[in-house]
């Protein structure tokens, strides 16, 4: 949107869980970029609610999008501020999955005080939602009502690449790549139960932070009681940059999540050539008919584990036609996608 709008972005110095700030950049201050953006990184603590108080003042004619639900710097400061004089600004607030009954079901406790807060808030009749699909629509309204101001835009995605040569297939093996938090949600323990039902040789390599010990440490018990010819690895990190080149080394995406508003680490294994095994929560459906993956229920392991199975028999032909359904539909996506008047309209103070 560089192109249409002057864009400054204020987010954290520092990734979910991370005690330390980015190596590379300094905090608390504006880093300019080409064509108009900037972007400032803040430090946690006080220096960060002050820092939030003095852009939004300084921003008085802005359009104001928050890209998250319950963050309490970025997102509840940010509304609270922004509701003592509306006039000036348009407000946009992205759920990002967030209001799904799945993803309401962890820390409730915490949530569902701040939602009621909101559904008596006069300021919520000003306020304009952002969803990505229309069942993204239906959580905004089921929690705020049918009268809630909801505009329905895609997320934006980058083109896929050239579709390189498919990673080497032998029957009867198989590596799995996860890239997610490590958090209930993610569902990252129903994933590793299917694996471990799995009767070839496989491998799953988890990428991702951990945002909750005590989940982990769960999955972490469960791994020790693995067969011998089924690995499962935490990798630690990865920064997005690096995301696509390393999917791109494995012959599946696992993800067995419980809920997302669109996935973009499902598009960006896509967009590789590399089939996606997940759970049926996200907008992207009836993949084994256009052999790009499996969407399938959480109901039970069997079906995700027969998925894998079946993949971990393929020959390099059959692996190579998956993989090119993969990339295909991911083409098809981002093609299918003009996205750039939609967001401007969404952004504009005359929508």
């Amino acid at each position: 949107m560089r192109d249409h709008f002057s864009v400054s972005v204020v987010t954290s110095d520092r990734d979910l869980g991370a005690k330390q700030s980015y190596p590379s950049v300094t905090t608390d201050t504006w880093h300019s970029f080409d064509r108009g953006i900037r972007v400032r990184y803040c430090k946690p603590g006080i220096s960060r609610v002050k820092q939030v108080c003095k852009i939004l003042d300084d921003a008085a004619d802005a359009t104001v999008f928050l890209n998250s639900m319950f963050s309490p710097s970025f997102t509840l400061l940010p509304l609270w501020l922004l509701s003592q004089d509306i006039n000036q600004n348009r407000v946009v607030l992205a759920t990002r999955g967030m209001l799904k009954p799945s993803a309401l079901k962890n820390k409730r406790w915490k949530k569902v005080p701040f939602l009621r807060l909101m559904q008596r808030w006069q300021f919520l009749k000003e306020l304009a939602f952002h969803a990505t699909d229309e069942k993204e629509r239906e959580d905004i309204f089921r929690v705020f009502g049918k009268e809630s101001r909801v505009a329905i835009v895609p997320n934006c995605t980058p083109k896929p690449q050239t579709l390189k040569k498919p990673v080497s297939k032998d029957p009867g093996t198989l590596k799995v790549i996860s890239v997610s938090r490590i958090h209930p949600i993610k569902n990252t323990l129903f994933l590793i139960d299917a694996i471990a039902d799995v009767r070839q040789s496989i491998v799953l390599d988890l990428y991702g932070p951990i945002e909750d010990s005590a989940y982990w440490s769960v999955c972490q018990r469960r791994i020790h009681t693995l067969p011998s010819h089924v690995q499962v690895n935490y990798r630690g990190e990865l920064a997005s940059c690096d995301v696509r080149s390393h999917i791109e080394r494995y012959h599946l995406f696992g993800l067995a999540t419980k809920g997302e508003n669109f996935g973009h680490a499902i598009y960006e294994s896509l967009s590789t050539g590399t089939p996606v095994l997940i759970s049926d929560q996200t907008p992207w459906r009836d993949l084994e008919q256009q052999r790009a993956g499996w969407d399938l229920p959480l109901d039970t392991t069997q079906s995700f584990t027969e998925a894998l199975e079946t993949v971990a028999q393929f020959v390099q032909s059959e692996y190579d036609e998956w993989s090119v359904g993969a990339h295909t539909l991911a083409k098809h996506f981002c093609g299918s996608q003009d996205t750039t008047e939609l967001y401007k309209e969404l952004f504009s103070k005359a929508a």
